[in-house]
């Protein structure tokens, strides 16, 4: 059956939210809540699996990154979450914003960093080149299932994007907004699928 929101080969775009060594990788960790749920999951390793075979089959991949301008200059301390990732060491150049080691970033895959906010498309050229590439589907991965994940994917539904969620390729902070989101929030705006059922469909 096909995956509803699925597009084709042509249609649909790879995003991966926030993979970088500061919010996934325990050895640089800014989020040890969160790195520790990632590896607990194997989410690098399923996401790296499924990359590749997406990417082989023409199907373009974004690396959305979360790093501040050198001193946080114009990054807004509006809320408790905004001002702690002032305090953390996420500023261009520092190893916490690179992608993880475990996961390929492809010659011709497209890093989108962000300077400011909390989601992929938030004051990044993300929309302009999906909609360049005729991507009309998002296949949407990574962290973090508390807040740049749902936010993310409301942000594409409002652009007019259609979003499938690889279940098996997100991780939350904590066990309990895991599966409240995949559950009950998720299912409102994406279709939620595993990455197998997405390799079948697209990866053929």
């Amino acid at each position: 059956m096909a995956i509803k929101g699925l597009g084709t080969a042509s249609t649909t775009a790879l995003l991966i939210s926030e993979c970088q060594n500061g919010m996934t990788d325990p050895e640089h960790s800014t989020n040890d809540l969160l790195s520790g749920q990632v590896c607990k999951r194997g989410t690098i390793e399923k996401i790296e699996a499924l990359a590749a075979v997406l990417r082989a089959r023409g199907v373009p991949v974004f690396h959305a990154t979360v790093q501040g301008l050198p001193g946080f200059r114009g990054w807004g301390a509006n809320s408790p979450l905004t001002a702690s990732i002032r305090k953390r060491p996420l500023v261009e150049g520092h190893i916490s914003t690179a992608v993880h080691p475990g996961i390929t970033v492809a010659g011709e895959d497209v890093v989108v960093a962000r300077h400011r906010g909390l989601t992929a498309f938030h004051g990044t050229e993300l929309e302009y080149l999906l909609r360049n590439m005729g991507v009309q589907s998002l296949v949407v991965t990574g962290v973090s299932l508390n807040i740049a994940l749902p936010g993310s994917i409301i942000e594409a539904v409002n652009r007019g994007f259609s979003v499938v969620v690889p279940s098996d390729c997100v991780s939350g902070a904590t066990d309990e907004t895991h599966d409240f989101v995949l559950r009950h929030m998720l299912p409102l705006l994406s279709t939620v699928a595993t990455s197998e059922s997405i390799i079948a469909e697209l990866g053929a």
